[in-house]
């Protein structure tokens, strides 16, 4: 493989020089410049180093199993040596893919003494083996698995005693005796005939996606259904505030996920098919959900109306209250043009009640866009759920308060909006656009109390 390497070798040196030629052109860096420019001049400087080795009297390194060699070298090469304090853990380890080096951390791991042992040359271990967050019984059934899966072969360490999670927390003896339960929901299904062998592994390698979203729905089925059981029956929970045990609430009730992106829709949308409420803490899916889609395609078209899918959105939408049949009449009467367009043709062409629906939605649309010449931005935009009754409308759909509350919350980031340097309808729905494409910090409003 040596020669067949080496190419690739040159390959990569060549891209890098190249790529990093034209960075320098835009005269623009990324993070991984910045890294090793840092590293560059600390390695040729001693001055340099010197300087932030005379400056830090105490340098702190969290999540310690995920430092790569370059950080490494950056972090040593400021240090005094003795003054380097890293706290991790390489059990939770899961940046290699960002070439993380857990070794680092698992190096001084085992050759670092604990104070009993620690002779004067020694650097020192301190085991932080107390966990403050679970009680006892989540503690031994989470040893009891990881003791039997987790080894150096697999998690680069041995489970053992030493490793265990003990408890830390004050719970009274009372709480210690609530039953762990694991739920294993088994979801392949068994070729009866080996003849079939080849035809169904063709079938899942071409349907892999499709078939793990059908094992999310399931499970979510099974989540969703097992919450409207522990309700029903009235589960009982330990209050801390009260110290006694009541009813569960769905407040007391929290799903964890591995992945949020596309995986929490689909939860949630199965609780709600149960009349459950459910929150999801998530910038993506509060961006997509209907009420905000359905308001930002209103302020895409009062700020320009020529935009057909977000002029048909709210056409359709509780707003417009437009049918799919009156659209495609609304259509017919110009297939060339632009909707808005059609939309004044067949103002002129249609009779009775579309007429009018079509002169109210114009009237409306011509109202807010000279209202959004003077009006703040906040401003127009509780005028437009006042006008419409959009508000009270999606509190009366399922989920009605979080709904309501996601669209106050966009009224209350076009108010903090209008007090930064940018101002205008514009200058805010493209700013909404960028946090959508870069999956940006717009959470959903919290409802939870």
């Amino acid at each position: 493989m040596y020669r067949i390497l080496l190419k690739l070798q040159d390959l990569i040196l060549t891209f890098e020089k190249e790529f990093s030629k034209r960075k320098r052109e835009k005269n623009i860096v990324d993070f991984s410049d910045v890294e090793h420019f840092a590293l560059d001049i600390l390695l040729n400087s001693s001055e340099v180093a010197k300087k932030y080795q005379d400056k830090y009297e105490e340098i702190a390194i969290d999540e310690y199993q995920d430092s790569n060699l370059v950080q490494e070298y950056i972090l040593t090469a400021i240090s005094r040596k003795n003054n380097i304090f890293m706290v991790g853990d390489v059990k939770q380890s899961i940046y290699k893919f960002r070439q993380a080096m857990p070794e680092l951390f698992l190096n001084k791991y085992e050759t670092y003494q604990k104070k009993e042992n620690k002779a004067l040359e020694n650097d020192l271990k301190i085991q932080l083996f107390k966990n403050f967050r679970s009680k006892q019984n989540i503690l031994q059934f989470t040893n009891l698995i990881f003791e039997d899966i987790m080894s150096k072969d697999l998690g680069d360490i041995d489970y053992n005693e030493e490793e265990y999670l003990n408890l830390g927390a004050n719970y009274l003896e009372i709480e210690q005796n609530e039953k762990i339960e694991i739920n294993i929901i088994d979801s392949v299904t068994v070729t009866e005939n080996n003849e079939e062998d080849t035809m169904t592994t063709r079938k899942t390698e071409e349907m892999q996606e499709e078939e793990n979203i059908a094992d999310v729905e399931l499970e979510a089925k099974f989540v969703a259904n097992k919450i409207k059981k522990l309700i029903e029956n009235k589960f009982q929970v330990w209050d801390k505030k009260q110290e006694t045990y009541r009813d569960i609430q769905y407040k007391d009730i929290v799903i964890l996920l591995r992945t949020t992106t596309n995986v929490a829709p689909i939860y949630e949308q199965e609780i709600l098919n149960l009349q459950m409420p459910v929150f999801s803490d998530s910038s993506q899916e509060y961006l997509d959900s209907i009420e905000i889609q359905t308001i930002m395609s209103l302020l895409k078209i009062i700020d320009n109306p020529i935009q057909d899918i977000p002029l048909v959105t709210v056409m359709r939408s509780n707003i417009g209250k437009f049918t799919d049949d009156e659209l495609i009449q609304i259509r017919l009467a110009d297939k060339q043009d632009n909707f808005y367009i059609c939309l004044q043709k067949a103002k002129l062409s249609v009779d009775g009640i579309l007429r009018q629906k079509i002169e109210n939605f114009l009237e409306s649309l011509n109202q807010w866009r000279k209202e959004q010449e003077y009006l703040a931005l906040d401003e127009l935009i509780w005028k437009i759920y006042s006008d419409t009754g959009y508000y009270n409308y999606v509190g009366l759909m399922s989920n009605g308060i979080l709904r309501q509350a996601n669209l106050r919350m966009l009224f209350e980031r076009a108010k903090q909006y209008e007090t930064a340097s940018f101002k205008g309808l514009y200058n805010f729905i493209h700013f909404i656009e960028k946090l959508r494409l870069s999956s940006g910090d717009m959470g959903a409003a919290k409802i939870i109390r």
